[in-house]
């Protein structure tokens, strides 16, 4: 039987594509952003362009995830919607990260808190999208009355620029729950390894 904690491997697959994509995103992105601070060793161009392909490789990635989990095999578009298992536990489950409740709350296979986040990572990324393009395609009538609406050029790569600070931290805590509250889930997104160390197919 398999436990809350299996992952099939297409969502095994898609989440290393999203984490792959995003360390070189925020890499490459911050180095369009400080052109001096680079850890990379690369120049400008390769930079951007690097940039801009990922965007679209994490986008393509963004999408597939949506159809699979409305009509894949597991439809687990149940686990991003609120479930009764979840209802009012919002908060206890905070006071549990923040240590300051012993127990955690029963919840479904994701919490409330997940839900929210994982929900509004994928706004965020289509946000990113936006803007990013908005940026690149700034000559393009559409897109530079894109630019227009967020109050300029300048603007719109600071709110860019904020959300991406929004993901390095969001995604920083994410790892820090999954380490350290839920090491099992994290065998199994990675080594594919259940609890009891069978693999999980």
């Amino acid at each position: 039987m398999s436990s809350k904690y299996d992952h099939p491997i297409p969502a095994r697959i898609m989440h290393q594509i999203n984490l792959v994509c995003m360390v070189v995103m925020v890499a490459t992105g911050f180095f369009i952003h400080k052109p001096n601070f680079s850890l990379l060793g690369i120049d400008m161009n390769l930079a951007r362009y690097t940039h801009f392909i990922i965007a679209f490789i994490i986008l393509l990635n963004s999408v597939t995830r949506i159809y699979w989990s409305i009509f894949g095999a597991p439809r687990d578009i149940k686990y991003f919607l609120p479930e009764k298992e979840n209802k009012g536990k919002l908060f206890a489950t905070m006071s549990y990260y923040y240590f300051l409740r012993k127990t955690k709350p029963k919840t479904s296979k994701y919490n409330g808190w997940q839900k929210a986040t994982y929900v509004i990572w994928t706004f965020a990324l289509w946000f990113m999208a936006l803007t990013g393009f908005a940026m690149l395609w700034k000559t393009n009538p559409f897109w530079a009355s894109v630019v227009d609406l967020f109050g300029g050029l300048s603007m719109i790569h600071a709110i860019h620029y904020l959300v991406m600070w929004f993901f390095v931290f969001t995604v920083m805590f994410h790892v820090y729950l999954v380490l350290f509250d839920d090491f099992k889930s994290f065998l199994v997104m990675f080594f594919g390894i259940k609890p009891d160390q069978e693999e999980v197919y």
